[in-house]
C-alpha cells in the first residue's frame, strides 16, 4: 500500500511592518521547492485569498466558532497546465476602490515607456472599472495604438521582465489586430499584488468601442452591476481554475448587455 505524504502548514506569520512584500509567498515557495510533497493547510476568509494566489485549491468546510474555515490544498505533482491553472486561479474579490489609481500609475508608465506620439488612447475597462463591482483583481486596460506605430519597437518598449507579451499562439483567447496582450504581474509561482492586463488595440475598432459600451452601460445601471456580480459567483464555483473556460461562460450576458447599451445609446 502507497502512504501518501502531506505537509501540512499550521500557521503563517509575517511581522505587520513587513506585510505585502510577497514574505508569506516566498516562504510557500521554498517549502515546495524544498518538498514536492501535498502541502496542507485550514484558514479563514480573511486569509484565503493569500493560499489562492499561491496556487492552492481551496474549499470551504465546517465553521468553527461561527466563522467559516477553508482546506486548502497544493497537489504534489502536475503538468504544466495543471500548474499554470493552479498558480493562476479565478479570484473573485469585491470592489476596491484603489483599483483605478492603480489604473492611472500604470498609464502614466505606459505613456513614460511607450511615448504619447505612438498612441491613440489608453482605456480603463473591465470590472475594475465599474464601482461597486466584484471583480478578479486584474486591471484591464485597453491600449489604441496608431497605426504608423512599429510594434517591434513596441514590443522592445515594454521589454522589462514585468511584461509579458503574448502574441500568435500565446494568445489562448481571439483578439483583434494587431493581436498582441501584454500581462503584467505575473509571477512564477502565482500573481503578484497588482496583475494588469494591456490589450493593444487600433483605434475605434468593434471590440474596444464594446467594450467602453459595456463599461459605461454597467456604471449607469447598478441593477446590472448585481446582476453581473451574482453571475461571476455562480460560474466561480465551476470554472475557478478555468480562466478561459469563465470568460466564455461571461460571454452571453456580456453581448445582451452591449446590445442594450447600443439601444441605450
Amino acid at each position: 500500500m502507497l502512504t501518501l505524504i502531506k505537509i501540512e502548514i499550521t500557521n503563517i506569520a509575517v511581522a505587520e511592518h513587513a506585510r505585502n512584500r510577497g514574505i508569506g509567498r516566498a516562504m510557500i515557495t521554498v517549502l515546495r521547492e524544498k518538498h514536492r510533497e501535498m502541502i496542507e493547510a485550514e484558514t479563514d476568509d480573511d486569509a484565503i485569498d493569500f493560499y489562492r494566489k499561491c496556487g492552492f485549491i481551496c474549499t470551504p468546510t465546517m465553521q468553527k466558532q461561527g466563522v467559516r474555515r477553508w482546506k486548502c490544498i497544493l497537489p504534489a505533482s502536475e503538468t504544466d497546465e495543471e500548474r499554470r491553472a493552479r498558480i493562476y486561479p479565478i479570484i473573485l474579490s469585491e470592489y476596491n476602490p484603489a483599483w483605478p489609481e492603480w489604473y492611472t500609475v500604470e498609464k502614466a508608465i505606459l505613456t513614460r515607456l511607450i511615448g504619447a506620439e505612438n498612441f491613440y488612447r489608453i482605456s480603463h475597462i473591465g470590472s475594475t472599472a465599474v464601482p461597486g463591482l466584484t471583480a478578479k483583481p486584474t486591471v484591464d486596460i485597453i491600449l489604441e495604438i496608431n497605426e504608423t506605430t512599429d510594434l517591434d519597437k513596441l514590443t522592445t518598449a515594454l521589454s522589462s521582465p514585468e511584461y509579458i507579451c503574448l502574441s500568435g499562439a500565446g494568445l489562448t483567447m481571439p483578439t483583434p489586430p494587431p493581436h498582441i496582450t501584454f500581462i503584467k504581474g505575473y509571477l512564477s509561482n502565482g500573481f503578484d499584488e497588482k496583475v494588469y492586463h494591456i490589450h493593444v488595440r487600433y483605434p475605434n475598432d468593434n471590440d474596444t468601442r464594446d467594450k467602453l459600451l459595456f463599461r459605461d452601460y454597467l456604471i449607469a445601471h447598478p441593477e446590472a452591476v448585481t446582476e453581473y456580480a451574482e453571475l461571476k459567483h455562480r460560474l466561480f464555483k465551476d470554472y475557478e481554475h478555468n480562466r478561459d473556460g469563465y470568460t466564455e461562460a461571461k460571454s452571453a450576458f456580456i453581448k445582451e448587455t452591449i446590445g442594450k447599451a447600443r439601444g441605450f445609446a
